[in-house]
């Protein structure tokens, strides 16, 4: 990394982390903060630039850190601290932002690791959730996340520090139309689940009038197999246009004065159920696949 001492906020490079932080580079993504740049390192993320208070060198890890840009093939700043707060998200930042290569993945991609445990958030709008549901997605063995048209952007600089990273190592897809999904899920063999709201009963199987079939409580099904959560918006829902493309309704039995879980919440319980059912296994084998065990 070659650095170079930036004072002024007209410079070109103070220009481009303003454009990429506000979305107007689809290819590239703004990195914000220590872990999520150490993240990136570890990820193998192409860095175009990175920029950097002398605040960045007052803590050991900050240090190490870069001590680690300097191996990396980029454009380097030292600014100071009031041109990092023009483009910096947090009011306490940490001294470091970078400018990335955005992961790119095709749908087909997604589906290629076995066996299959995916997530398809369908227009979720809080980008503090879908950083939340990628990171638990990661956490609990998900091979892949698939965004519907209208969902937030997961590289959206919230979402990724909400994942905490993870958003750089699952497998994401983005924009990727219902009906594409349903083919690909059944050319895969994989189930789709959609989660409903609260039905009339909770306990055993629930008969959903609007649709004629069952809602199983989500203990009841098997996800041993490959299967796919489709989790809907905040405060309306799965929407009508993937709920047709569904095999099946899940529901998550919930107390009587309660209306409905958060989002991420209800991500996070079918999940680790799934991972459960799986016995935990975690980690890829020499093929790819998910099957490794967790010590006992």
């Amino acid at each position: 990394m070659l650095v170079e001492k930036i004072t002024s906020r007209q410079n070109p490079l103070v220009k481009r982390f303003r454009r990429v932080r506000a979305g107007g580079e689809r290819r590239m993504i703004l990195l914000e903060g220590v872990r999520l740049v150490e993240e990136a390192i570890r990820a193998g993320a192409h860095f175009e630039s990175v920029a950097f208070t002398s605040e960045i060198e007052t803590t050991d890890r900050g240090l190490a850190l870069l001590d680690a840009l300097r191996k990396v093939r980029c454009r380097g700043a030292q600014v100071t601290r009031q041109i990092m707060d023009i483009f910096s998200d947090t009011e306490a930042h940490q001294g470091v932002a970078a400018i990335a290569s955005r992961p790119r993945y095709e749908s087909e991609d997604v589906f290629a690791r076995a066996p299959q445990l995916l997530v398809i958030a369908d227009r979720l709008q809080d980008p503090g959730n879908l950083g939340a549901i990628i990171r638990t997605a990661e956490a609990a063995g998900a091979t892949g996340l698939i965004t519907t048209p209208d969902t937030v952007d997961p590289f959206n600089h919230k979402a990724l520090r909400a994942s905490m990273g993870a958003a750089l190592r699952l497998p994401l897809a983005t924009h990727i139309p219902c009906n594409e999904i349903a083919r690909l899920c059944r050319e895969h063999q994989v189930i789709s689940f959609a989660t409903r709201t609260r039905p009339a009963r909770t306990s055993g199987v629930i008969e959903d009038a609007s649709r004629a079939e069952t809602i199983r409580i989500y203990t009841e099904v098997d996800m041993t197999a490959p299967v796919a959560f489709i989790l809907g918006r905040e405060a309306s829902g799965v929407s009508s246009e993937a709920m047709l493309q569904t095999e099946g309704l899940i529901h998550i039995p919930m107390a009587n004065e309660v209306e409905s879980l958060n989002v991420a919440a209800a991500g996070a319980v079918l999940l680790y159920e799934a991972a459960r059912q799986r016995n935990f296994c975690f980690g890829k084998n020499e093929k790819g696949e998910y099957k490794q065990p967790l010590p006992k």
